[in-house]
């Protein structure tokens, strides 16, 4: 049996050659039960010290996720550390989506994927997986779980929004194949998810499973599309999510082996038979984080952490409790919910993965410091986030003609934006718009909720929101109530005392909540660079050149009038 798979393993997308073959048989001929279960567990470290880290390593565990908005010295240290004390090389895995969340915070500033399709500019999506692949290089991660190949299809889906290339099919595949191609020439392994597709449905897997809703018609001309195109391009993981296809089990009938209900990490229909038999991926299957409500919701977690594996999945990412989901592994081979060739089956292809990715000669250690200045912070790079945020910004609609804005005729601006931004992680910066245009002679003057708006005293209006596509995030909608108080201050709006421009630094569906608005602009990301070409925009220095991804007045007519 592991001859017949190694031989797979030699073909694409790991194309390993005799030696990388030698080192996994090898590799895999000496590890014990223990050793073998370890391999396919993926934890979360938040604690990076040497203390909390020897936990996961005593397992012997296959990887490590880490954020990559630590420090940069707490990445290298904690990596190094990690890669010297392991036996087999470790899978150090992160998110760098581009968003204010999820960012290198000791490298560049970058706009998230929404932006980068807005450029209409495959290019830019190439240069984005290499900004990810060498910064993450250098502190020292080997794979992030990006890029997001969902389609923006329902406004009302905060977990896809900006994470996302849109909501047409060829933009996706265009995109995702160039961050792809970049990544990989970085060095890091390329990924993609969330298999089988999100975007349909408005609910987050971190707080219930969700439904990709599509008829296979629909799903093969669309996400079957992306998956078969990534596939064909080298993917070599394909995260699986915590969502159902209900149509795939319809059109198996008596042949399903997984009811409807069960989401991709726990559906073997979906991770085996759709993925691997009918897409012919060849690559590893990791699930998505195991301690969302998506997939804890469907059962008893010794019951859902042997099926995640049973059903196709190679890698079990973020178990609740390490020695428990252990445990629960060897209970499901001993009950027989786990088959040993199953077992054995994906911690050969984790260990293809990593001779793939070259670590069984590099041993996965962080770039010397050396390389810093041809990895992280490059002045190469901020001119290419420089030229993606100038690309993107898109002006929606200006059916007043109040644009290009003059520091003469629009002086004072009234401003409405959040005073204390959050992510559902933590507080986020303020954001720079104000002083960027006090920089260029504006006098700004920000609108405090509840208070009385003097018409007189300012010649402009402008809102300011900035709420990105996010994970466990429910509300990325206007916020008035924020903005201008308690009802009925909520029922205010700054257009019926001046000329007003709204703009969004982040979800570009917002003009659904107010299709009266005449001047209307999204950004999508609210990274520093970004809010830079956001300025140099409305006061006409540079031109709006964006194409918005999707449909920016959500079906509504009206709003672009």
């Amino acid at each position: 049996m592991t001859g017949h798979i190694l031989k797979k393993l030699a073909a694409h997308p790991f194309n390993l050659d005799d030696k990388a073959l030698a080192w996994v048989r090898s590799t895999f001929e000496g590890l014990s039960l223990d050793e073998k279960l370890g391999q396919i567990m993926l934890p979360l470290c938040r604690d990076l010290s040497t203390e909390s880290l020897s936990v996961p390593l005593s397992r012997h565990v296959g990887g490590i996720h880490r954020m990559p908005s630590r420090t940069e010295q707490e990445l290298r240290a904690s990596a190094d550390y990690l890669q010297t004390r392991t036996a087999i090389p470790l899978l150090m895995t992160c998110d760098i989506e581009f968003s204010e969340k999820s960012s290198v915070s000791a490298g560049t500033p970058y706009p998230n994927q929404m932006a980068i399709a807005a450029t209409g500019d495959p290019e830019q999506a190439r240069r984005m997986g290499v900004v990810a692949g060498r910064e993450g290089a250098y502190l020292g991660f080997n794979i992030t779980w990006t890029p997001v190949a969902d389609l923006a299809f329902n406004f009302r889906s905060n977990v896809v929004n900006t994470r996302s290339f849109g909501s047409d099919v060829t933009t996706v595949m265009a995109m995702t194949a160039a961050y792809q191609q970049g990544a990989r020439s970085a060095g890091f392994a390329s990924s993609v998810k969330h298999w089988p597709g999100d975007g349909l449905d408005d609910r987050d897997q971190h707080f219930a499973t969700t439904h990709n809703t599509l008829s296979m018609r629909e799903w093969r001309d669309t996400f079957g599309k992306i998956y078969a195109d990534t596939i064909a391009n080298g993917v070599q993981v394909v995260m699986a999510g915590h969502i159902t296809l209900p149509a795939f089990t319809a059109e198996l009938g008596a042949a399903a082996r997984s009811p409807a209900h069960m989401p991709a990490t726990l559906n073997f229909d979906l991770c085996t038979t759709l993925l691997r038999d009918e897409l012919g991926f060849n690559g590893l299957v990791v699930s998505d984080a195991s301690g969302m409500v998506g997939f804890n919701a469907r059962g008893p977690r010794s019951e859902l952490v042997p099926l995640c594996i049973a059903a196709g999945c190679d890698i079990l990412l973020f178990p609740d409790d390490l020695d428990e989901d252990l445990g629960h592994l060897k209970a499901g081979l001993e009950n027989g919910a786990l088959t040993q060739e199953r077992l054995d089956e994906a911690v050969l292809r984790v260990l293809a993965l990593k001779a793939s990715m070259n670590l069984h000669h590099t041993g996965g250690r962080p770039s010397a410091e050396d390389d810093r200045a041809r990895l992280i912070g490059l002045a190469q790079h901020a001119e290419w986030s420089r030229t993606a945020s100038e690309a993107a910004i898109t002006l929606v609609k200006d059916t007043q003609g109040l644009l290009p804005l003059d520091p003469i005729r629009h002086r004072r601006v009234l401003l409405a934006q959040l005073d204390n931004r959050m992510s559902p992680s933590g507080p986020l910066p303020q954001l720079l718009v104000a002083d960027l245009l006090r920089e260029r002679g504006f006098e700004v003057s920000l609108h405090r909720k509840g208070e009385p708006i003097d018409a007189a005293s300012y010649d402009i209006g402008m809102y300011l929101m900035a709420e990105e596509g996010v994970s466990a995030k429910e509300n990325l909608g206007p916020r008035w109530e924020d903005l201008h108080g308690l009802f009925p201050h909520s029922m205010e709006r700054l257009w019926k005392y001046l000329p007003t421009v709204y703009v969004s630094l982040g979800t570009p569906f917002l003009l659904y909540h107010m299709p009266e608005c005449q001047t209307f602009v999204n950004g999508y990301a609210a990274v520093a660079p970004v809010q830079q070409a956001l300025v140099r925009a409305l006061i006409g220095e540079i031109e709006f050149v964006g194409r918005s991804p999707v449909d920016p007045s959500c079906g509504l007519e009206e709003a672009l009038l």
